[in-house]
């Protein structure tokens, strides 16, 4: 019977999963199913160093009564202990794409390094995050963070598409000069090939002709006097003729690739050929675009918000709908597609913009195309947008609906002030025998003694603190600066109360019971609780123990503060009994995580 392949011994440099997934290969390959047989040859062929590791693992027992399942195991498990998880998952969210590594290997690398992450179902929202996030690439990575409803599969088409198209510009590009333009390098030479005689010598240079290399031209940074772009003199550009005209290869190259996604970019004499602003993709609705209403002269428009577009545009249709409202004046303004296609402006016109509370007088484009109105950079620079407002919610009429009318039922749970547990009481346990303990106020840095004493009279405004005049426990506080620069106030309650009372130890949800709970979810919904520990009501024996001592004085909290080392878990198994019996919820603290197949569900 013939033998096909053939199996060596080990290589240190190897690993030893793939070493032992070859040698499977080579048994199915010659047909050998005896267990014995496949021990007794693994064991002929896997080195004497692999086999005095096996001898040492299993003395005194000896190598040929283990079967080969066993002793693959062993040598695994002394080689390549199954590595920490965590660790895994840090590398895994560590990895970035190399300056040159294609997407693809890229990919490789990182399902490589999610062998023992344990993403489960997981796995390709993972893959996707990552490789938005550590693409290296701001091109391809704004075109991701512009997809809607984003997939691993869709993610890694685009990224793939978008640098294989890169190439191909760069190869075109390339093409452009006369003639062939090779390399070759070794150590000592350089050699360019012009012609087809097979005589080598330097190239002219593109950039001005002159007989020497196109990377030490003086001219590289020169701006062309033709088409006033960077990189070339006006005698070697390619974008025109002698007459001015568009030249010939020019012309087929750009009537053979014709846009589908537009870019645009103001065509000045300031901008460099690589300044390209990404606008939109004319005549289709932009899916889930960000949209204000603008009064502009005194007519209500909506435009998307679009931060690649330097100027604001209007759309020809609006334009025709209110006519009478705009005086345009003619403009030499050019808008241009990234492949060089001139964008027809019909003229410029100085409107009056007025959004909320401001006002002021701005340009604006009117184009000869369909698409939304555009609000670019320029209006930015000069209108406050009330952001928090935009970003509420964004979707369709029906969802905004939807909505409204979950807010509208629950508007009770909703209102914008402090809420409050019904039923329930915190209770803190402390030590009957402990002994009271008073500390003293701690001095306050300047800076922070108006904002302490306005949040202290707040919380009093509210009812979660009284001011006492005595008191046999007090704590001094701790101010923490939140990041829109208000107030948090803390009690140190671990010099006085957290060190005599009973911890309540109710577990917290760990991220994997997250992942377990919620996994297989369409839809999402999170709700973040409004103070939340100070939503529960403190029993009134509790209250003498989180007294703290302040610059104006003793205060005594009514509801249940930060810093009580009882207070998660407290809160924890207050909110599972709020929720519990509700299928597809989950509780973290403060949070509620709700999840669904469909919208309705997580409603």
């Amino acid at each position: 019977m013939p033998t096909y392949g053939k199996l060596d011994s080990f290589d240190e440099s190897e690993d030893w999963t793939q070493y032992v997934e070859r040698m499977e290969h080579y048994f199915n390959a010659n047909e050998i199913d005896e267990e014995d047989q496949k021990r007794d040859i693994f064991l002929s062929v896997c080195g004497k160093n692999i086999y005095k590791l096996i001898r040492d693992l299993l003395a005194p027992a000896k190598p040929g009564t283990k079967s080969l399942a066993d002793l693959t195991k062993l040598v695994k498990d002394h080689r390549d202990p199954v590595p920490s998880e965590i660790i895994q998952r840090f590398k895994f969210n560590s990895r970035t794409r190399h300056s040159d590594e294609s997407v693809r290997t890229f990919i490789a690398a990182l399902r490589s390094l999610t062998e023992h992450c344990n993403y489960g179902d997981t796995l390709n929202a993972m893959l996707r995050d990552r490789l938005v996030v550590g693409i290296k690439s701001d091109r391809i990575q704004r075109r991701l963070l512009a997809e809607p409803n984003l997939t691993f599969e869709k993610a890694l088409e685009i990224a793939t598409a978008m640098e294989t198209a890169e190439k191909n510009a760069q190869d075109i590009q390339a093409s452009g000069t006369n003639g062939t333009f090779q390399k070759q390098i070794n150590k000592v030479s350089k050699s360019y090939t012009r012609n087809n005689s097979g005589n080598s010598k330097q190239g002219d240079c593109y950039r001005c002709g002159g007989n020497h290399l196109a990377a030490e031209c003086r001219f590289k940074d020169a701006k062309c006097h033709s088409c006033k772009k960077k990189g070339h003199i006006a005698k070697k550009c390619r974008n025109k003729s002698a007459n001015g005209n568009l030249s010939e290869n020019h012309r087929e190259f750009k009537s053979r690739f014709k846009p589908r996604a537009h870019f645009m970019e103001q065509d000045e004499s300031s901008e460099s050929e690589n300044e390209v602003y990404s606008v939109f993709h004319f005549g289709n609705k932009s899916n889930e675009a960000y949209k204000v209403q603008i009064n502009v002269n005194e007519c209500e428009i909506a435009m998307e918000i679009d931060t690649g577009a330097s100027v604001s545009i209007m759309s020809e249709d609006t334009y025709k709908e209110y006519k009478s409202k705009f005086r345009i004046e003619p403009t030499s303004a050019k808008l241009r597609t990234y492949m060089g296609e001139q964008i027809p402006v019909i003229g410029r016109a100085i409107v009056n913009v007025n959004y909320k509370k401001e006002s002021a007088k701005l340009p604006l484009l009117i184009v000869k195309r369909k698409g939304p109105n555009l609000l670019g950079r320029d209006w930015l620079n000069k209108l406050q947008l009330d952001w928090k407002d935009i970003f509420s919610v964004v979707g369709s009429d029906n969802q905004s609906s939807d909505l409204n009318v979950i807010l509208e039922a629950n508007k009770e749970v909703f209102k914008d002030e402090l809420g409050t547990v019904k039923g329930m009481k915190a209770k803190i346990y402390v030590d009957e025998s402990a002994v009271p303990k008073y500390f003293k106020a701690r001095p306050l840095p300047y800076a922070l003694k108006d904002k302490v004493e306005m949040e202290l009279e707040r919380l009093e405004k509210e009812g979660q603190i009284q001011q006492v005049e005595f008191s046999d426990w007090a704590a001094p506080i701790v101010p923490v600066v939140k990041e829109n620069g208000s107030i948090r106030i803390c009690g140190d309650y671990k010099v006085t109360v957290n060190a005599v009372s009973k911890l309540d130890n109710y577990p917290i949800p760990k991220t994997e019971d997250l992942y377990a709970t919620l996994g297989g979810g369409q839809e999402y919904t999170k709700l973040d609780l409004n103070q939340a520990y100070q939503q529960i009501e403190l029993d009134e024996d509790s209250k003498r123990y989180v007294t703290i001592n302040t610059h104006k004085g003793l205060f005594r909290y009514n509801r249940l503060p930060y810093g009580v080392a009882s207070s998660p878990g407290f809160f924890q198994r207050t909110l599972e009994n709020v929720v519990q019996g509700i299928a597809n919820v989950l509780v973290r603290v403060d949070d509620i995580l709700i999840t669904g197949k469909t919208r309705e569900e997580t409603s």
